[in-house]
């Protein structure tokens, strides 16, 4: 089987470049996010999901987002 020479040079293919126009998921606050790193245990890790889950968060950045900005609120039982 002989592979078909394509007409595009190397990275010039309209596919390629639509891939390289990505305007990825829409700003839920009008900002860009920028990339924190932090150390917690496998346990922290679970049990943060979890309450992620529970106060319908999509996801744990989500929640640190809401703690943040003051639309979720701790309350010691």
């Amino acid at each position: 089987m002989r592979k078909e020479k394509s007409i595009y040079k190397q990275g010039e293919h309209p596919n390629s470049l639509a891939n390289l126009i990505h305007s990825g998921r829409p700003k839920t606050y009008g900002v860009e996010k920028k990339q924190r790193y932090l150390s917690v245990t496998e346990e922290g890790w679970d049990g943060v999901k979890d309450v992620a889950k529970t106060v319908e968060c999509r996801s744990v950045s989500d929640l640190l987002e809401k703690l943040g900005r003051g639309e979720l609120k701790i309350i010691s039982a």
